[in-house]
């Protein structure tokens, strides 16, 4: 056998004995979280929604994404939106059961059924689908080290959720800074 054969072998052995799923998990779930430089963008019924922003990962608990305008917040099951333009800060109470796209982003898994992830040439394409919200995406990852490089979820003929990763680095080079939310108008919807 030719070392060119055997490097080929060797290869394929190793991407088939990895789970690319498992690879984004512990990826997103590194020791400090994850900051990521993303790109959202939602087309629902025609009319189409863009941010950038940085996600701050800090656990499956814990996770913020702030934009220039907006800043959403989930810990412990409840959620801060915080509105910058309008002054207006909303405190509310997840669902259970509910999945948003960033329970997907940080590898949170318990609603996600999988499909067999497919090496191409830009690297891993994990299909997946929730079924109980009629769902469908796929996650597109760097072979080996997990790294995510963009999210599609598609809930229907008319809507289309893509979130592109722009840069990924430790959670623990920088914290979320502080907002004066002095002048805000509070509403609290967890009552």
């Amino acid at each position: 056998m030719t070392k060119r054969y055997l490097l080929m072998m060797g290869f394929s052995l190793s991407f088939a004995q990895t789970d690319p799923y498992q690879e984004f998990f512990n990826y997103m779930n590194a020791q400090g979280g994850r900051i990521l430089e993303i790109e959202f963008y939602q087309e629902q019924y025609g009319e189409r929604y863009e941010s950038k922003g940085t996600f701050y990962y800090s656990g499956k608990m814990h996770y913020t994404f702030d934009a220039v305008d907006q800043r959403i917040t989930f810990k412990d099951g409840e959620i801060t939106t915080i509105n910058k333009v309008g002054k207006q800060v909303i405190y509310d109470r997840t669902i259970p059961g509910e999945v948003t796209i960033f329970d997907i982003l940080t590898g949170t898994d318990d609603s996600i059924q999988r499909g067999e992830a497919l090496l191409e040439k830009s690297g891993f394409r994990i299909p997946f689908t929730l079924s109980e919200w009629d769902m469908r995406g796929t996650i597109r990852t760097i072979p080996v080290i997990g790294k995510p490089k963009e999210i599609i979820l598609k809930t229907g003929d008319d809507s289309d959720i893509r979130i592109k990763i722009i840069s990924a680095e430790p959670g623990k080079e920088r914290d979320v800074a502080e907002i004066d939310l002095t002048g805000y108008e509070i509403i609290d919807l967890r009552e």
